[in-house]
C-alpha cells in the first residue's frame, strides 16, 4: 500500500487562500473506510487496483453515476465509489461582480473580504445552507448560489446536491458610489495607495487609519482597486483594510492649522542619553509591527517600541500612546529636538493614536503597520505626517 500511495496517489492536502487564482487547487476528499477498492474504471466488474485505509487523502476530478474519477500522482486515473469518500475541499469560480466573505453563517455577520467574478476560491463545506471557505487562513462564510463548479454539489454529504438559499445582495463595480455598496476602511496607521497592483509601484498618496475608499475591484495577490475622496484611484493591499457594507461615510478632514513644516537646520544637537537611546532605538529597524506587543526583537505596535526603548533606558512610559503624551512636558514643534516623543491622530476615537521618536535631520522612528509594516524611520514633514500631527512630548532632560 505505501509504494502504490507513494507512486500513484498525489495525497498532500495543499488548501488555497481565497483569493484570485489562475487555476483549480484541485478537489480533495478522505477515504471514509477501511479495505476500500480504487478500480481501474468505474464498474465493480473492473480490476482492483489497491486497496486504501480510511483517512487517505485523494485528489477528485470528477463525480458522475455514483463513482469518483482520481487523479494519480503519474498523470493516470483511478475510480472509486463515492460512498466511500467524504470531499473536503472543491474548487468554485465567482459569478457576480463582487461576493461578500463572512466571519459567520449570518447574514449580519462582519464582512471580512469580498471576491469578484472570475476568482476561483476553495470551498471546504456547507453548513446551514452557506458555504465555508479558506479565507487568509481562516474559516469563513460565503452565503447563496454565486459560486460555480462541478464538484460543488458533492460537498455536504456523499453524492448529495449541495444546498444554498437565494443569493445575497452584491455590489456591482458600476455602483461603487450607490448608498448601499461595499467600501473599506484602513486598519493600519498609515497606508499607501499605488498606481499598479505590487509594492514596487508609484505611491499616489498615503493615508491614515480609518479611511475609507469606494471600491472599484479586486486584483489578484490580495489587492483591491479603489478609490479615494478626490477620485484618486490605485491599489491597496487588502490585509490593511476592512470590508464593510452600507454607505461609505465622509472621511474626516483633519485640522491642518499644527501642520507646519519643521526647520531642522539650526536644530540643537541631542544630548548624549538621546543619542545614545536613537541609536539603540535604530537596531530594531525591521522589527515587525504586532498590536499590542512589546518585544523589541519579535514585534511591537508603536507605544510599545517607544515604551520599551525607553525602559531599556530605566525609563518608565505609559503604555499608550494617549498617555505618553502627559509623561513629559509639551513641547512647540518648531522647538523639536532628538529624543522627543512626537504624536499623531491617525483616525479612531482617541485624539492621539500614533507616537514616534523624533532624531533629528526632520525624522522620527516609529513602528507602524502601514506599508513599511514594522519599525522604520519616516519624514516628519510628509504629507501623512503633517495632515496627523498633533504635538509633542519632552521626556528627557537636558543632561
Amino acid at each position: 500500500m505505501a509504494g502504490f500511495l507513494r507512486k500513484s496517489f498525489s495525497i498532500g492536502l495543499a488548501l488555497a487562500l481565497c483569493t484570485a487564482s489562475s487555476a483549480f487547487a484541485a478537489t480533495k476528499g478522505k477515504i471514509n473506510a477501511d479495505d476500500v477498492n480504487i478500480r481501474t474504471n468505474a464498474s465493480t466488474s473492473s480490476d482492483v487496483i489497491k486497496r486504501l485505509s480510511s483517512g487517505v487523502t485523494v485528489t477528485v476530478t470528477e463525480g458522475k453515476d455514483g463513482w469518483y474519477k482520481l487523479a494519480t500522482a503519474t498523470g493516470g486515473v483511478a475510480y472509486v465509489k463515492q460512498d466511500f469518500v467524504t470531499l473536503t475541499q472543491a474548487d468554485a469560480i465567482v459569478e457576480e461582480e463582487f461576493v461578500n466573505i463572512r466571519a459567520n453563517a449570518d447574514i449580519s455577520s462582519a464582512v471580512i473580504g469580498v471576491v469578484s467574478r472570475g476568482q476561483t476560491i476553495t470551498v471546504t463545506g456547507v453548513e446551514n445552507g452557506w458555504y465555508t471557505v479558506l479565507y487568509n487562513g481562516q474559516k469563513a462564510y460565503i452565503y447563496g448560489d454565486d459560486l460555480t463548479g462541478g464538484m460543488l454539489g458533492f460537498l455536504g454529504g456523499a453524492a448529495s446536491k449541495a444546498q444554498v438559499p437565494a443569493p445575497e445582495s452584491v455590489v456591482a463595480a458600476a455602483d461603487v458610489e450607490t448608498d448601499n455598496g461595499v467600501y473599506v476602511v484602513v486598519n493600519s496607521s498609515s497606508l499607501n495607495l499605488r498606481e499598479e497592483a505590487n509594492t514596487d509601484s508609484e505611491v499616489i498618496d498615503c493615508y491614515p487609519n480609518g479611511y475609507t475608499f469606494d471600491i472599484v475591484g479586486i486584483a489578484d495577490g490580495g489587492w483591491v482597486k479603489v478609490m479615494d475622496d478626490s477620485s484618486n484611484i490605485g491599489y491597496v493591499k487588502a490585509e490593511f483594510v476592512d470590508f464593510k457594507n452600507g454607505a461609505k461615510p465622509d472621511n474626516t478632514v483633519y485640522d491642518n492649522s499644527r501642520a507646519s513644516r519643521v526647520d531642522y537646520s539650526n536644530e540643537a544637537p541631542a544630548t548624549v542619553k538621546a543619542d545614545e537611546m536613537i541609536n539603540y532605538a535604530k537596531k530594531f529597524i525591521g522589527t515587525p509591527y504586532v498590536y499590542g506587543g512589546t518585544s523589541l526583537t519579535s514585534g511591537v505596535d508603536c507605544s510599545g517600541f517607544i515604551y520599551s526603548v525607553y525602559q531599556d533606558f530605566g525609563i518608565t512610559l505609559d503604555r499608550r500612546s494617549r498617555d505618553q503624551i502627559n509623561d513629559g512636558p509639551r513641547v512647540a514643534k518648531e522647538d523639536l529636538r532628538p529624543g522627543d516623543l512626537v504624536f499623531f491622530n491617525t483616525g479612531g476615537e482617541s485624539e492621539i493614536s500614533h507616537v514616534g521618536m523624533y532624531i533629528g535631520n526632520g525624522e522620527y522612528i516609529h513602528s507602524t503597520n502601514g506599508a513599511a509594516n514594522g519599525v522604520t524611520i519616516s519624514d516628519i514633514n510628509s504629507d501623512y505626517a503633517l495632515n496627523t500631527y498633533v504635538g509633542a512630548a519632552r521626556i528627557l532632560d537636558e543632561n
